[in-house]
């Protein structure tokens, strides 16, 4: 790729980026009303609902192979558009379903689909920005751009979801299918930064190679290691409350036009901390991490305390609301910062298998907990598991927040050689 194409294909996609993530960072018009549809339209039980989400958790696991092959035999453009076509069946198939079956097997095919995006939509980004000592910033600025407004959209939809689940249940789901289809078309616009000539596609296999190279470094990484065990557990706990937090309030027979109007005003307050992720970090600095894994753990921990005291006294359920916000104001920050500190010391030949690394292992302990978020569902009250939930990621902050100390957030010169080796201004 010539400089002037360079130049154009950096301009298109960075302007790109925040509208498409906008759209495409999860689904819109689907969640708080999908746990309703679920549980009342398609009759499944709120245990099995997560263990829907633990399946989702493990065929991420297996999908994570083909996710890397795929990004590495059709490029970066095409294999995102893929991905968004794959949300679009995903979609269809949960519409449409009749039985467990068919919801676990349209799990298989998000997995695939936020496997690719997960890796491929990040990486698409970081090569699209020029090598600079700002890039780390200019990341962060576009990312969270796209994250912020996504959370002032989706509060906006979750409200007009939860009047249209009234009207029609399949009122909301079809708007999403829509606004997934609009993404797919949007990833067209996009420019492949590496925009390789590949003539012989049998020959990518040889990159066999390539990857277990790229991964033995992960391996070796002390700083990769910390940030994708970090990472991989605090996504599990983000996966599994997302079902919780709805349950809990189900649990008080909340209608859902209220419902949505809460994770409405959840999701503005997301859209509006999101943007707070750049001085947050500048205050905490390599303990930024550990500090968003305790409020989120405190967060769980109180809301699972005040479940348990609102059904004597319901004035409590305002304290569980106040508990979302603090969780839900801190959880907006964790994306950005997590995919930022990832892409540190990286490039192009290393940085969609470190956020393939990533969510392998998110999927394996996403699966790990989102059983046992159901096995405890299944045996004991929401507020209950809540409580278990939340005491459990407090401990698991502290002992992290150990073990990341001597190996994350340190300063370029104080990381070995082997560390710095994909960066790409150590490097010039």
């Amino acid at each position: 790729m010539v400089e002037k194409e360079k130049v154009q294909m950096r301009k298109r996609n960075m302007k790109l980026f925040p509208i498409y993530k906008t759209l495409s960072w999860d689904y819109i018009f689907f969640y708080t009303t999908n746990f309703l549809f679920l549980t009342q339209c398609k009759h499944i039980h709120p245990a099995d609902v997560v263990l829907i989400d633990s399946f989702y958790a493990l065929f991420g696991i297996i999908m994570q192979v083909p996710a890397t092959f795929v990004i590495e035999y059709l490029g970066r453009k095409r294999s995102m558009i893929f991905a968004n076509f794959l949300n679009c069946i995903y979609m269809l198939v949960v519409m449409f379903s009749t039985n467990l079956f068919n919801l676990i097997t349209a799990e298989l095919l998000s997995s695939l689909a936020f496997g690719i995006k997960e890796s491929v939509d990040p990486a698409l980004l970081n090569e699209s920005i020029p090598p600079s000592r700002y890039k780390s910033k200019i990341f962060a600025k576009i990312s969270q751009k796209g994250t912020s407004s996504y959370y002032m959209i989706n509060a906006i939809t979750t409200i007009l979801a939860g009047f249209f689940y009234d009207i029609n249940p399949y009122i909301p789901i079809t708007l999403s299918f829509i606004i997934t289809l609009l993404v797919t078309i949007i990833s067209t616009g996009f420019i492949d930064p590496q925009n390789e000539n590949k003539k012989h596609k049998i020959q990518e296999f040889n990159q066999l190679k390539d990857l277990k190279d790229s991964f033995k470094f992960i391996l070796k990484s002390e700083r990769l290691k910390a940030l994708i065990l970090f990472s991989a557990i605090s996504g599990g706990v983000i996966s599994l409350m997302a079902t919780y937090e709805v349950s809990l309030l189900e649990d008080f027979n909340m209608p859902a036009k209220y419902l949505c109007m809460i994770f409405a005003i959840l999701g503005i307050m997301s859209g509006i901390a999101a943007k707070r992720q750049e001085s947050f970090h500048e205050r905490y600095k390599n303990k930024s991490l550990s500090a968003l894994l305790g409020v989120i753990g405190g967060t769980v921990l109180g809301a699972g305390i005040c479940g348990i005291i609102a059904k004597q006294y319901s004035v409590f359920m305002l304290c569980i609301i106040i508990t979302y916000m603090i969780r839900y104001s801190y959880q907006a920050m964790y994306y950005p910062l997590t995919e930022r500190y990832l892409r540190n010391f990286s490039n192009e030949k290393i940085d969609t298998k470190i956020f393939t690394a990533r969510n392998f292992l998110k999927s394996v302990l996403s699966a790990v907990i989102g059983i046992i978020g159901s096995f405890l569902l299944e045996k004991i009250n929401i507020s209950y598991c809540m409580l278990i939930i939340g005491v459990s990621t407090i401990i698991l902050t502290i002992l992290m927040n150990q073990y990341m100390k001597t190996r994350v957030g340190l300063k370029p010169q104080e990381y070995s050689k082997e560390e710095l080796q994909f960066d790409e201004l150590a490097n010039k």
